[in-house]
């Protein structure tokens, strides 16, 4: 019997194999399926290397989306053996911005005084949902739930080593290996250009522009985010 190819799944800040549970459904009857968890850590290196040992030995194929994707990039730069393919959804590999570190620091403080889910109700779940999704409340408890079974310390820990994650524009063309570039066209955080940067920067990626989408197209428009990464899947890897 051939061996399962393995799928490494990155989530996002303060997110969990929920974000991925259409793909997850989708996928695991022909693969290996391992999600990182990232509530152990407080920096990239130490998330990476989590990530790592839950994926064992020999090559996957890596998905990351938003935080995930940065820690993919770097995952990447470092280890480019280990990956097979690659998935970079709604994501960037430039360093924090100034006006974005403040931002963290800012909702730290409110979720440590009016509580986390307050934080993801009101601000997280509106930056991440295209307009047509504001009032899904199905996605918004999603959020919600995601992160309150986070809590505030990871929140923080999280933020934290986003604030500090690495520069991979100048690593990231190292990888030479099938790539997804793919994003929402209503992504309020990382804008297409951005993913266009991404894409110029790998030999042999490809751009997927979803319309009408926001920040979370895994389960904002699963089926087509699913048929994506099955396309990657397909590729040669040699």
């Amino acid at each position: 019997m051939t061996e399962k190819e393995t799928i490494l799944f990155i989530p996002g800040h303060m997110c969990d194999e929920r974000l991925f549970a259409p793909q997850i459904e989708a996928l695991e009857g022909d693969y290996r399926i391992v999600v990182a968890d990232l509530k152990t850590g407080s920096s990239f290196e130490e998330y990476i290397a989590h990530a790592l040992v839950a994926a064992g030995e020999g090559a996957f194929n890596l998905v990351g989306l938003s935080m995930g994707g940065m820690l993919a990039a770097q995952l990447v730069a470092h280890h480019p053996e280990r990956v097979m393919r690659l998935a970079m959804l709604s994501t960037t590999v430039e360093p924090e911005a100034p006006h974005r570190a403040d931002t963290r620091r800012q909702r730290i403080e409110r979720a440590q005084a009016d509580g986390l889910e307050t934080i993801a109700r009101e601000e997280l779940a509106p930056s991440y949902l295209a307009q047509a999704h504001q009032s899904r409340e199905d996605l918004i408890d999603l959020v919600v739930a995601m992160a309150a079974a986070h809590g505030v310390d990871v929140f923080a820990a999280q933020s934290a080593a986003m604030t500090a994650r690495p520069d991979c524009l100048s690593s990231l063309p190292a990888y030479k290996g099938p790539v997804l570039v793919l994003c929402g066209d209503e992504d309020r955080l990382f804008s297409i250009e951005k993913h266009k940067v991404i894409a110029a920067l790998l030999e042999k990626s490809e751009l997927v522009v979803q319309p009408g989408i926001g920040h979370l197209p895994t389960v904002e428009n699963p089926e087509e985010t699913t048929a994506a990464l099955k396309a990657l899947l397909a590729r040669d890897a040699s």
